[in-house]
């Protein structure tokens, strides 16, 4: 219910953001995902970006969520959307959709203090905020006519000018959290969008979270004289200190940083670019005995009630 640190929080400036009152608690903080827009317009629905959302958590909310879905708000014939106005974009059946239904349309005027928040900064995607001659959203091109496409006027958001929400051009150490959708997934050895003015920014937000990655390996290296390991691995989930304690565990947890792609951005954990070349994560020794205890025990639980039915 503390209100007095709200105020630094930076707010979109999409056409449907509303400035939250930071005086009040916030109940709902969430990003939109402009780019699932078919014809960006400054009245164009558009839906919630799935990569974030934070909540605060109403049993009474929850029920009204529960009779929207009862009644079957959802306009199919013609492709309408919730309440025949939120739909028509990339996820508008699920939350993406739901939500702005029902902050706009349904809950009552005034109750709830919502806020739209500046997507370059939290739920990072170092997207392109106009639309690109490619059928699909690209960044901007460096050279447009080797890349084969280029940039339009048309604002994604339908805005005249959205140079304030340039996203491909933000630097990570200005954003909170990121998306990993444009750059790709790090696990896929992501190229980062080479030949895009959003390259720069997509091979540093990989590179930090392939430094996530080597942090908690580390972590689970550690060696403290006075940690006593628990009966399962996952048992001292606070303080997951030596959960690599097997020899042959350490040398393959570093066997797989020895990867020769690019060693300042992929840290060792690439070969190649593309899913066959990443080098996995070390499971903790005793996990795959765990969870093959934890099927066995699922399955015998099932075996009964299939018995006493």
């Amino acid at each position: 219910e503390d209100v007095k640190d709200q105020s630094h929080l930076p707010v979109a400036k999409g056409p449907h953001t509303k400035v939250p009152d930071f005086n009040k608690p916030i109940h709902a903080a969430f990003t939109r995902d402009y780019n699932s827009v078919k014809d960006p317009c400054p009245d164009a629905p558009v839906g919630i970006q799935g990569g974030f959302l934070v909540v605060k958590p109403s049993l009474e909310v929850l029920d009204r969520f529960k009779t929207i879905l009862r009644r079957g708000e959802f306009l199919l014939d013609p492709r309408k959307g919730w309440g025949g106005k939120f739909g028509g974009f990339e996820g508008d059946m699920t939350f993406q959709g739901i939500l702005p239904y029902y902050y706009e349309m349904v809950a009552p005027e005034g109750e709830h203090n919502e806020i739209e928040l500046d997507r370059c900064i939290y739920n990072q995607m170092a997207d392109n905020p106009r639309k690109s001659t490619h059928r699909f959203p690209r960044a901007t091109p460096l050279d447009p006519e080797k890349m084969g496409f280029s940039d339009t006027t048309k604002c994604r958001d339908g805005r005249e000018d959205c140079s304030d929400t340039d996203c491909q051009r933000v630097h990570p150490r200005d954003s909170v959290t990121a998306h990993f959708t444009f750059c790709h997934k790090p696990w896929d050895c992501s190229d980062g969008l080479p030949g895009t003015v959003a390259h720069e920014t997509c091979s540093v937000l990989l590179r930090e979270w392939y430094g996530v990655r080597r942090e908690l390996e580390d972590w689970w290296l550690l060696k403290d004289p006075n940690f006593k390991r628990a009966k399962t691995w996952w048992d001292n989930i606070d303080d997951q200190r030596n959960l690599y304690w097997k020899a042959e565990t350490v040398d393959q947890v570093y066997e797989h940083r020895s990867g020769s792609l690019n060693v300042s951005t992929y840290l060792g954990y690439c070969d190649s670019f593309g899913e066959n070349g990443y080098r996995s994560l070390t499971h903790p020794d005793g996990w795959f005995e765990e969870q093959e205890k934890a099927v066995k025990k699922e399955l015998k639980h099932q075996h009964k009630l299939s018995f006493h039915e």
